[in-house]
């Protein structure tokens, strides 16, 4: 009766933890007052989060997850565990938009939230720079056109996996705009935080 006990408070305690280390979202940290700022976004929907910059008087933005379940929309039971349970190929993806007021509409109908902050416009023409570069190595292996997420997609050489989803790669690409993101190591969402120098 004891070891009972002793086993369903156990497994109660990883389980509160395996929660609180899910659910407490990372934390988005922009640089204070950048060098020629710009606007970008992080934009959330479902457990997805998408980075939108701008390019000229348009926007675009770009997204990653597993090439089955997120690029190629097999969401099936198993392609949901293959995507959840171990390493599969990922998918690298872009899309443009002619206005930011139609994207906000858009996502914020279906539940999506916005995070807006400033950043070097240097780095946010950098990190589109090497997206692309990324994006174009892998045309000649083919590529998916997602209308629900309005983005092209293509098989990237970086793996998806619980270690390493959408949220993990977003999180880079933000380090690469000069912005810190603090975090538990795995998570489904992000906050924004004061801005730091």
């Amino acid at each position: 009766m004891m070891k009972r006990r002793l086993a369903f408070f156990f497994l109660a305690l990883v389980g509160t933890v395996v929660l609180a280390w899910v659910t407490v979202p990372a934390t988005i940290l922009p640089p204070v007052a950048p060098a020629n700022p710009t606007t970008v976004h992080v934009v959330e929907i479902g457990i997805h989060a998408r980075l939108l910059m701008p390019v000229g008087d348009r926007w675009r933005q770009y997204g990653f997850g597993d090439w089955d379940y997120y690029a190629r929309r097999e969401q099936d039971l198993l392609s949901g565990l293959q995507a959840l349970l171990w390493p599969t190929p990922g998918a690298l993806g872009w899309g443009e938009f002619e206005s930011l007021e139609a994207y906000r509409g858009a996502f914020e109908a279906v539940g999506g939230e916005i995070l807006s902050f400033d950043v070097p416009l240097e780095r946010v023409e950098e990190l589109q720079d090497s997206l692309h570069s990324r994006f174009d190595r892998q045309i000649p292996a083919g590529q998916v056109f997602n209308e629900v997420n309005n983005l092209r997609l293509v098989r990237d050489d970086q793996t998806y996996s619980v270690f390493h989803n959408s949220n993990h790669e977003l999180a880079g690409w933000l380090e690469a705009l000069d912005c810190r993101v603090r975090h538990l190591g795995l998570w489904i969402s992000f906050r924004l935080g004061n801005p730091t120098g």
